[in-house]
């Protein structure tokens, strides 16, 4: 074991941050040059690779971000595109680089400028969408369909949200391989991949595999097409040997200029040294170097849900169930309750609002004497009601709409099956919410009914002149009549009905069933828990006494990690509102923990390993640091500079990091975007603790002797980035920096 750290730690020290001196002093080059340059092209790509190089530079470059994005925004011309240089023609090629540029730099503006950034990007990409031929991009619109703009505008369109499944991508895609090609056929390869990556495109290994071994024997590429490919590779590929020699080759051919690096092609009779272009690349390409896929990390733990939801919204203003989906009304009420945790840009609000006006007097247009409650008509109306956009004249017209739009009988449904709990419900919360006295006859009387009908929660209530019965019980439905009926009831009328909703939990939440039977199959399956559903019954139970808080929040941030709330606005809007709720934690990663091993005093703990090798751990650590750890009698984490060696589930990793994506199954191990076995891996994860830090070393019992290792060899000494997974491949040690 000790051989095979030895060569780990090989390449950690032939790479030790990969090239901050290089990145530096090509970061200094691009900024200096991108000021000197008009075209769109040239800042957009200079603008790129200072964005992805912005967290590995020894100095602040936020302020070069803004000047470049502020430039490109205020030379975007009246239909949305860019030409070539500021005035002149827009075309697909230099809007679709200024739309990558601007949402890579969105993160490092100043806040103050995001609402405009956001919506020269929309603008943008409406040109982009608004200009593609059916089969992919001309140069300008109306032009036959080429390569080059093709590619970038797919590479655009996947950084502005766009999957590979999306119309506008999916016919381009089809035919990227059949068009003219008016570039290197290089320069084309990797743009192709970079365009994949940002789509989400699967690309085959044997791909990848092909673009290493190019670079490792391509002599006779470019400057420029080594760069390209460098960067396409470090996208997909896990840092390697390979992909180590790969990177100083790069870095090798770097020139420096007073005290700027930069990369260029050998001057020739007829060719271009393409400078910017070619630093803007390998910058890209070292400094996303460690990053197994690329991950954001936010400001604060909710940064990521917030500008997914405000990726979500539509040119309308609304927002869909899904994304590209048409705007829906209680998509939108829930959109705009969770927006505000993440300090919008006021248009955004605006827009939604407008939107919802104008659909609310639709939705009222349509209701008619008997028609029953509209979903929609309701969470319109409780939009407007909450942003106080209805006077006292328009309440008492839809409290007279409401009531008027009972069935026959009374109660609000639909006239093929009669009365529904859910329809009533929402027609209950309505008046309540409108004034309405809650001992109103019409109130009353919806209250009867529903309390009447079922002794275990509600689901679809079919009643006919002969007989009436409830289908099964969902939880949907439930929560909201106990929602609508909670200011109204006392806890012992509704104690059934909470009993039941407790007893549908499943899995860490609440599904719409907890099982369901499916009569083709004859079999019953489980059902999947939503983070709708799962907030709404924590946060009802807890008025009752049912405390929920902690399952539900791993459930809701397992929900974010695993993807399963990506491009579903109502599961967004709920994550974000549930986890605003709790106390902020400042990020931290391995850098940190690295500096407090030099100069403070930290407890180890190891409350699943033996004594004998924690104190050997802790020898070591002192041969490594000095005299500063201490085992303590306690096996738990205080406030002050720990240590925490154990297994997967032992301690609370989310509680002291929020930001690190971290996912523990039976089969494997999840950290940030990076699967792995967990029978092969040791994870490395920091945390922040009240006074300090605490560095946690996860691994099964059967990897302990890797565990032993980090600290026998001085392998702790070379911590890097937001967390590191060590995985075991035959006989060696993989090591996967997680940025």
């Amino acid at each position: 074991m000790r051989k095979v750290l030895a060569v780990i730690l090989t390449l950690i020290m032939v790479i030790p941050v990969v090239s901050a001196g290089t990145i530096d002093g090509s970061v200094k080059f691009l900024g200096s040059t991108a000021g000197n340059t008009q075209k769109t092209r040239e800042i957009s790509l200079a603008l790129i690779a200072l964005s992805s190089a912005r967290d590995d530079t020894a100095v602040s470059i936020d302020q070069q971000i803004n000047e470049l994005a502020e430039n490109l925004i205020k030379t975007q011309n009246p239909d949305g595109g860019w030409g070539l240089y500021p005035g002149e023609t827009s075309n697909a090629l230099d809007t679709a680089y200024a739309v990558i540029a601007l949402r890579m730099a969105y993160p490092y503006v100043n806040p103050l400028d995001s609402g405009s950034l956001l919506e020269a990007v929309r603008r943008a990409t409406s040109y982009l969408i608004s200009s593609e031929n059916g089969d992919g991009w001309g140069y300008v619109p109306g032009t036959p369909t080429y390569y080059y703009p093709t590619v970038i505008s797919l590479w655009a369109l996947g950084e502005s949200g766009y999957s590979y499944n999306s119309r506008v991508v999916r016919n381009a895609l089809k035919s990227l391989g059949n068009l003219t090609c008016e570039i290197p056929r290089y320069e084309a390869l990797a743009l192709k991949l970079i365009a994949y990556h940002s789509l989400g495109y699967p690309v085959d290994d044997k791909a990848i595999e092909n673009v290493r071994n190019l670079l490792l024997q391509g002599d006779n590429l470019t400057v420029k097409e080594k760069a390209m490919l460098a960067y396409a590779l470090v996208l997909y590929a896990p840092m390697d040997f390979n992909t180590a020699k790969i990177l100083l080759n790069l870095e090798g051919m770097a020139k420096k200029a007073n005290d700027g690096v930069y990369w260029a092609n050998k001057p020739s009779l007829f060719g271009s040294t393409d400078i910017i272009a070619s630093t803007a690349f390998a910058t890209l390409a070292l400094s996303a170097a460690y990053v197994v896929p690329t991950e954001e990390t936010g400001a604060n733990p909710y940064e990521l849900p917030c500008k997914a939801l405000m990726g979500l919204q539509n040119y309308d203003g609304g927002w869909g169930l899904y994304l590209n989906s048409p705007s829906n009304e209680k998509a939108t009420y829930y959109a705009l309750k969770a927006i505000n945790e993440c300090i919008p840009p006021a248009s955004t609000v605006e827009r939604a609002l407008n939107w919802t006006e104008m659909k609310f007097r639709v939705d009222e247009a349509s209701l008619a004497p008997g028609s029953g409650m509209p979903v929609g008509y309701f969470f319109a109306l409780e939009t407007l009601l909450e942003h106080g956009m209805l006077n006292e004249t328009e309440k008492a017209q839809a409290i007279k709409e409401i009531k008027e739009a009972q069935l026959d009988g009374g109660l609000w449904g639909n006239t093929v099956i009669g009365p529904q709990p859910y329809q009533t419900a929402l027609a209950v919360k309505a008046l309540l919410d409108l004034g309405v006295n809650p001992n109103d006859t019409t109130i009353q009387t919806a209250k009867r009914w529903l309390l009447d009908i079922s002794n275990g929660g509600w689901g679809i209530h079919v009643q006919t002149p002969h007989f009436s019965y409830m289908l099964k019980p969902d939880v949907l439905t439930t929560i909201t009549v106990l929602e609508a009926l909670g200011p109204i009831s006392t806890p012992k009328e509704l104690q059934p009905h909470i009993q039941w909703l407790v007893n549908q939990r499943t899995d860490g939440g609440w599904a719409y069933w907890k099982e369901y039977y499916v009569w083709a199959k004859n079999m019953t399956y489980p059902g999947t828990p939503s983070v709708e559903l799962t907030v709404r019954a924590t946060d009802l139970l807890a008025r009752y006494g049912y405390n929920y808080t902690n399952e539900t929040l791993n459930f809701v941030m397992n929900a974010r990690d695993s993807g399963s709330i990506d491009n579903k606005t109502i599961e967004t809007a709920f994550t974000i509102m549930y986890l605003s709720r709790f106390q902020y934690v400042p990020p931290v990663n391995l850098n940190n923990v690295e500096n407090t091993l030099n100069s403070a005093i930290i407890n180890v703990i190891a409350p699943s390993m033996e004594k004998a090798d924690v104190d050997e751990i802790e020898e070591n650590l002192a041969g490594l640091f000095g005299d500063r750890f201490e085992v303590p009698n306690s096996t738990q984490i205080g406030e002050e500079n720990y240590i925490a060696i154990g297994g997967f589930d032992e301690f609370n990793v989310r509680r002291y990091n929020p930001y690190v994506r971290f996912h523990v199954s039976d089969e494997s191990i999840t950290v940030g975007n990076v699967t792995v076995p967990r029978k092969d891996a040791v994870v490395l994860i920091p945390g922040k603790t009240a006074k300090g830090v605490v560095l946690f070393v996860l691994s099964d019992p059967t990897n302990y002797d890797i565990v032993k290792e980090i600290f026998s060899t001085g392998f702790i000494r070379y911590l890097r980035g937001n967390a590191m997974v060590l995985l075991r491949e035959g006989s060696y040690v993989r090591v996967i920096v997680v940025r």
